[in-house]
């Protein structure tokens, strides 16, 4: 992620800011693409760190904006915005939504969740930074992803919630905690307090970005770790690391890991790509693969730089003519079995967030669409029944949105949480030391 280019704040409001609302443009001299008709799309900039960004909200510890999640239609809940030690909440932005109260987004009692082994500081003294953010739809009676003991402090009273997890956190720390609301007696409680760690792969070298819950029973979580041994990892219901099954590395050019089950894949080396988000969307488990590289001091030693991409920033980009060839995305089951790799025609350039468009999305509608963090920051499309390249997602100019440092993509449940033809995305530019929320709407 350091290799990103920090170009400075008035570039990144020109960048995430159109005329009326906030989108952003490529002026770099590429290739032609040809657009497909009606691929135009207005951004609007809902919470950042800094009044630049023309945001209606500024939080000035929303740094790194980079978890998104939410609950589904019926469940209520809020947006979570993980941003370096904090989980930002809001809710609305439903804009044909029968309750005025929802139109737009705002907040309400529950604002601020803290994350441990996190903070917003944006030196190199930093501890880590909040990545992955994710809702488990298991419920909160049951004995999956179980949180003991989280405190709160609430209407003058001291309680423990104790209750499977409704949000789960990752951090690039190599840790993992998680929120509940369950009171004692079974209440609900929704205020603002820590969530609880419950995993800390830190001593091993890992570095998750991204985590997710396999589909089936709903008893495994996912997590890219992108440190010092790059994998999918696995954890059971009860938080413990388990062996993982499935998964392997299509992109790995090492030596077999297991020659007697050569299922297990190739070992990963330096300058292979290696996970650096998982995500599953229904049955469906995406892996996005960023290019790993070795430390600067440690040229030829085989190790990996822990937390940190091969990446091009913009400059580098325009100059491969957009072709940064930076990264892969693969796509498996719920198993773990590898369905397809994708054909990105170098188009990728450390690809994070990964989204399903659904009908009412314009030209996109039904394409997958994935954010490169690195380069000028653009949303990548492709065709899902042949896994192509299609098109960049377009501003309202025909030119490509450019999201300096975007991670997530999410789009809303278009009854509480967002408008379901809405594209909500985080992002943190400025070389990560600003942070961003916002969504991309289908010009009308």
């Amino acid at each position: 992620m350091a290799l990103t280019t920090a170009v400075g704040v008035a570039l990144a409001v020109a960048t995430g800011c159109s005329s009326d609302s906030g989108s952003s443009s490529s002026e770099s001299k590429v290739p032609e693409i040809e657009s497909l008709p009606g691929n135009s799309y207005l951004q609007t900039n809902f919470a950042a760190n800094k009044d630049e960004y023309k945001a209606k909200f500024v939080f000035p510890d929303l740094v790194n904006a980079w978890g998104l999640a939410i609950r589904p239609k019926g469940a209520g809940g809020h947006f979570w915005v993980g941003a370096g030690d904090k989980s930002f909440e809001f809710v609305g932005d439903v804009t044909k939504s029968p309750d005025e109260a929802l139109r737009t987004l705002h907040q309400d009692g529950l604002k601020e969740v803290t994350i441990p082994n996190a903070d917003h500081d944006t030196s190199d003294a930093s501890i880590g930074k909040t990545t992955g953010v994710i809702f488990n739809p298991a419920p909160i009676t049951s004995d999956k992803f179980v949180v003991t003991d989280q405190p709160v402090d609430f209407e003058g009273q001291h309680q423990l919630l104790t209750g499977s997890a409704r949000f789960i956190f990752a951090t690039d720390s190599g840790t993992i905690s998680a929120w509940t609301e369950q009171a004692p007696g079974g209440a609900i409680v929704r205020h603002n307090g820590p969530s609880k760690e419950v995993f800390n792969g830190k001593d091993q070298g890992m570095a998750f970005l991204g985590i997710a819950i396999a589909p089936g029973d709903g008893g495994t979580l996912l997590a890219a770790d992108f440190g010092e041994d790059p994998q999918v990892r696995q954890l059971d219901k009860d938080w413990k690391l388990v062996p993982t099954v499935g998964y392997a590395n299509p992109f790995a050019s090492g030596d077999l890991i297991d020659p007697a089950d050569p299922s297990k894949g190739k070992k990963t080396k330096p300058g292979d790509p290696a996970p650096f988000n998982i995500t599953t969307i229904g049955e469906r488990v995406f892996v996005s693969y960023a290019t790993t590289m070795e430390p600067e001091d440690a040229k030829g030693s085989g190790k990996f730089d822990a937390g940190e991409e091969d990446s091009l920033d913009k400059d580098q980009e325009a100059a491969a003519k957009d072709l940064p060839g930076k990264g892969k995305l693969a796509e498996f089951d719920g198993t773990g079995k590898l369905v397809r790799t994708f054909v990105d025609k170098d188009r990728l350039n450390a690809p994070w967030g990964v989204a399903i468009a659904p009908e009412g999305f314009g030209p996109l509608s039904g394409k997958i669409l994935v954010g490169n963090f690195a380069g000028a920051g653009r949303i990548v499309a492709f065709d899902d029944a042949t896994a192509t390249f299609v098109d960049f997602v377009r501003n309202d100019e025909g030119k490509y949105v450019e999201i300096e440092g975007i991670w997530a993509l999410l789009f809303g449940n278009g009854e509480s949480l967002g408008d379901n033809n809405a594209l909500y995305f985080t992002a943190g530019p400025d070389d990560e030391k600003d942070g961003l929320f916002g969504a991309l709407r289908p010009k009308s």
